[in-house]
């Protein structure tokens, strides 16, 4: 990795500046990154009943918050491709690469820094085999990263975290202690963060346009978007068993990357909210 504390002609990069920061208060080892295992061809299928009465529950995201009452609602868990945050819908340049790490530093063990840096893999190689639009590609070093996958401590029930596509040149996929510590959802885990990495392509929650019958408010905060139709075991989903991408979400996922600009070059349009594109970092 190439020495961030140099002093270059150029101005340093928001990337640069927040790892050598990292280096100078955590040290240079702070830095070192996991060489992912190679991913199985096929990825493992996991016996879906719990093993433990403690795996049995819906774990929640905090990719999106406010985190919605729809955790405790008993209705089934409503399903759609929808995007959209503010007045924008964010996606990446379509046919873009991003280029992810995992670091290290933070893990509870070596082996979970490694099994971690495995299922993140699995779950980049499945988008991948898709084809939706945007590829992720493994790189040794962070400051080389999109984005990276750090350690994030203890969250409760919550699982894993991302982000979505914006223009920052360094971004932070978060996997918490819960993650590790039932066996479904550890066996599962790839599958947990092919949920993350819908939302970094620019995915919403399902749930997200829906209202609060006791508020009436829409769940969640951030404006939204539907595109394609609902599907109630959408990836993009909540449910007491690890996601799964379905053909609607490869489908929509798809048409979402695939919006051009008109005839008078105006901005693709998902009903009547603009396509904002950014290019990773």
């Amino acid at each position: 990795m190439a020495d961030l504390t140099t002093a270059s002609a150029s101005e340093p990069t928001t990337k640069e500046i927040i790892l050598d920061q990292i280096a100078d208060v955590i040290g240079q080892d702070s830095l070192h990154t996991v060489s992912p295992k190679p991913a199985p061809t096929t990825p493992p299928t996991v016996p879906i009943p719990p093993s433990d009465p403690d795996d049995d529950f819906v774990p929640p995201c905090i990719t999106q918050t406010p985190i919605p009452k729809a955790l405790q609602a008993k209705k089934k868990n409503l399903g759609a491709i929808i995007v959209g945050l503010n007045r924008e819908c964010p996606r990446w340049v379509p046919g873009s690469v991003l280029k992810w790490v995992v670091l290290r530093e933070g893990f509870k063990t070596p082996a979970d820094a490694d099994y971690a840096a495995q299922h993140l893999n699995m779950a980049c190689q499945k988008w991948n085999e898709l084809d939706v639009g945007v590829k992720f590609e493994w790189v040794k070093d962070a400051a080389d990263a999109s984005f990276a996958l750090w350690f994030g401590g203890s969250q409760g029930n919550v699982l894993a975290s991302a982000f979505f596509p914006n223009p920052n040149d360094l971004n932070m996929m978060l996997v918490y202690s819960a993650a590790f510590a039932m066996p479904k959802w550890k066996a599962n885990l790839w599958k947990v963060f092919t949920h993350e990495l819908g939302h970094v392509l620019g995915l919403r929650h399902e749930f997200a346009l829906d209202k609060d019958p006791q508020t009436g408010e829409v769940r969640e905060a951030f404006k939204s978007v539907q595109l394609g139709p609902r599907n109630e075991n959408s990836v993009m989903a909540y449910g007491r068993n690890p996601p799964e991408i379905q053909q609607s979400d490869v489908d929509s996922t798809k048409e979402f990357y695939a919006l051009s600009e008109d005839e008078q070059g105006n901005p693709p349009k998902v009903g009547l909210t603009e396509v904002q594109d950014y290019e990773p970092m």
